[in-house]
């Protein structure tokens, strides 16, 4: 008996140790063979790149092909790689319209690389110089009305900057837009004459040309926010935890200061008709004057910059007459689908870099159009948040614009 349990102890002993060496193999085993090249190559030139497109070599432990080039002159080395299960890859960000070389690898599992390939592309003209081309500037009240487009739908910055008494360049606001067109404008100065300088840049370091314009702003002024009163109308979302709608107009801007609507809340009286099945939540503000507005300025609740209920797809109305239904008949839409972009461009919910939170603490101009008429009363109707739903919050609201009496 004590033999065999000496005999099982060490048959136990030797298994586990044989299962620990088994466990430390390597899964792939470097032959030292390096894959063979990629052949067939062919180039689609596009706009600011090229897809480029190939035949994999015929070997088994074949893992991935790698793409080395140069942008731009002296620039680092960039590297695009595309899997196994692909025949091509792309590399794009090419701001000149010239020959480039790009050198493919075929790299097996163990990192053995091939023989390189070296293919020229010849990208077309970038998108940065479709949209810095078609730039328009107007003057507008209180900067610079901008207008472009964006064929290519490119994410790309635009930068304004302002000449100051020395006439060197002073950044004054950054825009960023993937639309195919679009339009901007740049606020806070007086109606002197002065140079605005814009570039484009998109997100591989590439910068236009630079644009320089020269005009006199018109004229506009913040409404005095002790004229404004909260206003609530049929169809208004009421306010929850205390975060009542006067405190969006007290000049205080702050985490937990400002106007917070209750989740869930859906509209007793129905829906308008602008907004059935959209379940939106809304507020009125009586402006106190009647005013040819040039721009609503609004702040996010500060500590929850692009999550939760601050505002990112909205309207705005605005009228002279309170309905008794509270509809909006005989009132102007002012800015419709007013979105908020975030400037880092980071689809994560919540994530946040500090030019992120910067531009959240500038606030957010919604541009009213140049068409519409003076108004006395503005209608904020928030169609999506950043948590995906309706139910809003913010810290503060601001009327820009000419006082017409």
């Amino acid at each position: 008996m004590k033999n065999l349990k000496l005999f099982i102890l060490s048959f136990c002993l030797a298994t586990l140790t044989s299962c620990e060496e088994d466990s430390v193999r390597p899964l792939v085993i470097d032959d030292g063979n390096a894959p063979g090249s990629v052949i067939g190559v062919s180039v689609e030139n596009f706009a600011g790149g090229s897809k480029i497109l190939y035949n994999l070599p015929d070997d088994s432990d074949l893992l991935y092909v790698v793409a080395e080039f140069n942008r731009r002159n002296g620039s680092e080395i960039s590297v695009v790689k595309s899997s196994a299960f692909n025949n091509s890859l792309t590399v794009e960000g090419f701001a000149e319209e010239k020959a480039y070389d790009v050198t493919l690898y075929a790299v097996d599992q163990s990192e053995n690389r091939s023989e390189p390939t070296v293919v020229t592309i010849n990208p077309e003209k970038s998108p940065i110089d479709y949209v810095c081309e078609s730039m328009e500037a107007f003057p507008d009240f209180g900067g610079i009305h901008l207008f472009w487009e964006n064929p290519f739908q490119a994410l790309v910055s635009i930068e304004i900057s302002y000449a100051d008494e020395y006439g060197l360049p002073q950044l004054q606001d950054v825009f960023y837009t993937e639309a195919e067109e679009g339009d901007f404008a740049v606020r806070g100065f007086d109606t002197s004459e002065r140079e605005f300088i814009v570039v484009v840049k998109d997100r591989f370091g590439n910068v236009s040309k630079v644009k320089k314009y020269t005009l006199s702003p018109l004229f506009e002024e913040l409404m005095e926010r002790t004229n404004y009163q909260a206003i609530t109308q049929l169809h208004d979302t009421p306010d929850a935890y205390g975060w009542v709608l006067g405190r969006i107009i007290d000049g205080s801007i702050g985490k937990n200061n400002g106007f917070h609507s209750g989740p869930g809340w859906e509209d007793p009286a129905g829906e308008l008709p602008q907004y059935i099945g959209q379940n939106v939540h809304m507020f009125t503000i009586d402006l106190g004057v009647t005013v040819k507005l040039s721009r609503i300025k609004w702040f996010d609740r500060t500590s929850y910059e692009f999550r939760h209920g601050n505002p990112r797809i909205y309207d705005i109305w605005g009228g002279n007459t309170l309905n008794e239904d509270g509809s909006l008949d005989g009132w102007t839409l002012l800015t419709e689908n007013g979105e908020v972009i975030k400037p880092s461009g980071d689809p994560g919910y919540g994530v946040k870099t500090a030019a992120d939170v910067e531009a959240s603490s500038k606030g957010w101009d919604a541009v009213a159009t140049s068409a519409a008429p003076p108004v006395r009363f503005i209608r904020f109707v928030n169609k999506q948040n950043w948590l995906g739903s309706t139910f809003l919050h913010m810290s503060e609201l601001e009327a820009y614009g000419q006082k017409i009496d």
